[in-house]
């Protein structure tokens, strides 16, 4: 590729081990560091319902699995958007390790339509990765990076019914 980043062999299925997404993808797309492959697409996965996401950019996953960088979801348990809301699971943000450490942590969302508390279940739910700041070596996290490991996160979509054939 011209940008310098390896292609992905034929045949070749997206499926990282959630420490491999927050080590090789997201503490290098932070620090504006190669990727192993430039694969995952950014968007702002909560700007919309699931459905209406870009979900044609993502090419190489497994069925019904998408994978994007985004901005973080918001804080609370309740993220509204168009028709309908992600709620987070409230068993929390489970942590993700590697070597030993601590490197990240993923919370899970579920998408309902309708509004809250009174949502329809959807078919969609989104597992958000987020870096662990102490992950982040000192001497490079001055202000650009701290803004990015604060908000950006991979999204790992998933649509439990398979898409609809065209």
């Amino acid at each position: 590729m011209s940008s310098g980043v390896p292609a992905v062999a034929a045949g070749y299925r997206f499926c990282p081990m959630d420490e491999d997404l927050v080590v090789y993808y997201l503490k290098r797309k932070i620090l504006g560091e190669q990727l192993p492959a430039n694969i995952i697409p950014t968007t702002d996965v909560y700007a919309s319902s699931p459905d209406k996401l870009p979900l044609g950019l993502f090419q190489l996953g497994q069925a019904n699995e998408w994978f994007f960088f985004s901005t973080k979801s918001k804080d609370d348990d309740i993220t509204v958007i168009d028709g309908g809301y992600y709620e987070i699971d409230p068993d929390g943000a489970a942590p993700i390790t590697w070597e030993g450490k601590i490197v990240g942590h993923v919370k899970t969302l579920f998408f309902y339509q309708g509004s809250p508390p009174n949502g329809t279940d959807t078919e969609w739910m989104v597992e958000e990765f987020r870096i662990n700041p102490e992950f982040v070596p000192v001497d490079k996290a001055d202000h650009t990076t701290q803004e990015k490991i604060t908000n950006l996160v991979v999204c790992k979509i998933y649509r439990m019914r398979p898409l609809p054939e065209p």
